[in-house]
């Protein structure tokens, strides 16, 4: 059962890194920052 787990939480990983590589693909890394900054400011204001 762990290994199952281990096995899952890896793909995740796996899926969650190679979306990060694709979605960024070609943009600066300030750009992408400042996405980040910015969704991250509007979820934490909208309540």
């Amino acid at each position: 059962m762990k290994n199952v787990l281990f096995w899952v939480g890896g793909m995740c990983g796996v899926a969650a890194g190679l979306v990060v590589l694709l979605r960024g693909k070609g943009k600066p890394v300030d750009v992408l920052a400042h996405q980040l900054e910015v969704a991250w400011s509007d979820h934490h204001t909208v309540a």
